[in-house]
C-alpha cells in the first residue's frame, strides 16, 4: 500500500515543474520540523557538540534550514527516473578532471563522500558521464524500501550491500572500477579513531584500507545545492604521502584527512549536512 502511495506521490511531482515541486519539497520540510520529532534531539545534541559557539537561536535556524534542504533533496530523488541526460546537465555542474585522468589510466578509485547535499545524484551524474561506479550501500528495508530501491536502479549504478565482502571490494578496484562509500556513520568499536569537530569519532576504516592495498586514490566529493537551486559537484584527493610507516597509524592518518575534509565541507554547508545520526554514539574507553 505506501509503495503504491509512494509511486503516485512520485507520479505528480514527475509531472510538477521543478521550481514548484522543490516548494513543495520546502514545505514539506517545514511540516517536518514544526510536527515531526523523529531524531530532532539527536540533530540538536549534535548541533550543539559540532557548533559550540554558535547560539541557540544560530543552530536552531541550521536545524531549520536542514529539514527545508532535506525536502527539497528528497523531491529530486522522487525526479531521478524522469531527468533527462540535457537535464541532468544543466542542473548539475561538475569538474570531473581528476575522475578523468584516473580512469584514462584504467586505474580503480576510491569515491568517499558523505551525507551532505545530494549524495544519490552524485551517482547518478558520474553514470551520466560513464564512469565504472559500484556504490557500497545499505539496502533499505521496511516500509517505502522497495520503491527506494527501484529509483536507485533508475540511476543506473551498480550497487553491493555494506556486507560485501573485502576480497570482493577490492577485487573491483583492481578492476578498475570506482568504488563509491559514504563513510561518515559510527563506526562503533571495529572503526578507527579519529577528531571530528574536536570530538573523538570512530569512523570506518575499509576506504583507508583499500588504498594502502591497492594503491588506489582517494577522491571525495559532495553535490551541493547552491542558491539557483542547481548542484555543484566538487572533487578533491586525499594526499596518500608522507603516511607512518605502521599500517595501523596510516589508517588513522588517512581516515583522519578524510574526516577533515568532510569536516571541512559541513563547516561551510552546516544546512545541507544530515545531523539526524549519532556521530559520536561510540566513545573512547575511559570517557
Amino acid at each position: 500500500m505506501l509503495n503504491r502511495l509512494l509511486r503516485s506521490i512520485a507520479w505528480i511531482l514527475n509531472r510538477m515543474p521543478r521550481p514548484w515541486a522543490l516548494a513543495l519539497g520546502r514545505l514539506l520540510g517545514r511540516g517536518l520540523y514544526l510536527f515531526f520529532p523523529y531524531r530532532k534531539d539527536v540533530a540538536r545534541d549534535n548541533l550543539r557538540l559540532a557548533f559550540p559557539e554558535f547560539t541557540n537561536q544560530q543552530r536552531r535556524t541550521i536545524l531549520y534550514r536542514t529539514y527545508q534542504h532535506f525536502g527539497m533533496v528528497l523531491i529530486d530523488f522522487l525526479r531521478i527516473p524522469t531527468l533527462s541526460l540535457q537535464n541532468l546537465e544543466a542542473l548539475i555542474q561538475m569538474d570531473d578532471t581528476q575522475l578523468r585522468e584516473v580512469h584514462e589510466r584504467g586505474g580503480g578509485a576510491l569515491i568517499m563522500s558523505g551525507h551532505l547535499g545530494n549524495w544519490e545524484l552524485m551517482a547518478r551524474k558520474l553514470v551520466s558521464r560513464r564512469y565504472p561506479l559500484t556504490a557500497v550501500m545499505v539496502p533499505q528495508r521496511g516500509a517505502g524500501g522497495a520503491f527506494v530501491q527501484a529509483i536507485r536502479d533508475r540511476i543506473g549504478c551498480e550497487y553491493i550491500p555494506k556486507k560485501t565482502s573485502t576480497r570482493q571490494m577490492l577485487r573491483l578496484l583492481k578492476e578498475g572500477r570506482f568504488l563509491g562509500l559514504v563513510g561518515d556513520q559510527d563506526a562503533r568499536k571495529s572503526g578507527v579513531w579519529v577528531s571530528l569537530f574536536g570530538r573523538p569519532s570512530s569512523r570506518p576504516r575499509g576506504s583507508a584500507v583499500f588504498a594502502l592495498q591497492t594503491g588506489a586514490p582517494i577522491i571525495v566529493g559532495w553535490c551541493l545545492l547552491q542558491k539557483d537551486r542547481r548542484y555543484h559537484l566538487q572533487f578533491k584527493s586525499i594526499s596518500t604521502e608522507n603516511l607512518p610507516a605502521y599500517r595501523d597509524q596510516a589508517i588513522q592518518t588517512l581516515t583522519q584527512r578524510y574526516t577533515s575534509a568532510l569536516e571541512t565541507a559541513i563547516r561551510q554547508h552546516p544546512e545541507q549536512y544530515f545531523w539526524f545520526h549519532r556521530m559520536w554514539k561510540t566513545r573512547p574507553v575511559n570517557t
